[in-house]
């Protein structure tokens, strides 16, 4: 185990060398080489910003490890409370997401829905309900953002995405 390193006189550059063991460290946590570097990279970025808060004297490698750390949980709770990205070449040839809660009327529309009619439909909803339902499902802006950039209250976007969505599963079921 290694010893405690207390910094030197230049902080910025003692940082700066451990940035290949942050690396590693990272990619041990990630198993992937891009978002190692990106977040040994925003380790060091933090770390130089709080250069204030460390103590001299004390396990710089611990702290840098520990900035790491909880960066990558950050990032990992972030990931958890965001949808998945989808591209438009795997929407086309996959399923669309299927909600539990639909009948089966309703699913088995979105399973024979096409992407085009369902741009179709989307293009063909009034404002009131596709800026609400593009906002929430294209954005990822949560109720009381969108309530916030409309101005309307909350219950009125989330009644209008309610409806925007029946809407658009409405007309699916037709064709």
């Amino acid at each position: 185990m290694a010893e405690p390193v207390a910094p030197g006189p230049n902080l910025p550059e003692d940082i700066a060398a451990f940035q290949p063991r942050l690396v590693r460290f990272a990619y041990s946590l990630t198993r992937n080489q891009d978002d190692a570097a990106d977040l040994a990279q925003d380790t060091i970025v933090r770390a130089l910003a709080a250069g204030e808060r460390f103590t001299p004297g004390t396990n710089l490698r611990a702290w840098l490890f520990r900035i790491l750390r909880n960066l990558h949980l950050n990032r990992l709770r972030h990931a958890a409370n965001r949808p998945h990205p989808l591209s438009l070449e795997d929407a086309a040839t996959d399923l669309l997401p299927l909600n539990a809660s639909l009948r089966p009327v309703e699913d088995e529309a979105l399973r024979r829905a096409k992407l085009e009619e369902v741009l179709h439909a989307f293009r063909c909803l009034p404002p009131q309900y596709s800026v609400p339902v593009y906002l929430s499902t294209v954005e990822q802006l949560t109720y009381a953002e969108i309530a916030t950039r409309l101005g309307i209250p909350i219950g009125t976007v989330m009644s209008r995405i309610h409806r925007g969505r029946h809407l658009l599963l409405g007309w699916l079921v037709e064709e």
